[in-house]
C-alpha cells in the first residue's frame, strides 16, 4: 500500500470512530488510541499519540496535510472528514 492509501485508511477508521462515538473532532492522543485498537497504528505507553504526531508532522512539512486536520497551539485536532466542504464557495451572498 502506498502513502495515499495508508492515509485514506487511517482517515476512514477515524471517521468511523467519530461517527460511532458521536464526536465531530478529536485530538491526536484519542485518534492514535482508536487506531491502535483497530490494529492500524501502534501507540506508545510513555508518549501517547507520538506515532500519529510523527505522521502528521511529516505530512505538514511536505504540504500534504488533509484539510480536516489542523495544529493549534501545539495540539493536533482531527475533524470528521465528511464535514469539510469539497469545493470552496465563492461569492456567498
Amino acid at each position: 500500500m502506498d502513502k495515499t492509501n495508508d492515509l485514506q485508511t487511517l482517515q476512514e477508521c477515524l471517521d468511523e470512530y467519530m461517527i460511532r462515538t458521536g464526536r465531530h473532532e478529536i485530538d491526536e492522543i484519542e485518534a492514535n488510541s482508536a487506531l491502535a485498537r483497530a490494529g492500524l497504528l501502534s501507540d506508545e505507553d510513555q508518549h501517547p499519540g507520538r506515532p500519529l504526531r510523527d505522521i502528521l508532522i511529516r505530512l505538514r512539512d511536505s504540504n500534504h496535510l488533509p484539510q480536516n486536520i489542523r495544529q493549534m497551539y501545539g495540539m493536533w485536532k482531527i475533524k470528521l472528514s465528511g464535514t469539510i466542504a469539497k469545493y470552496p464557495l465563492i461569492l456567498q451572498f
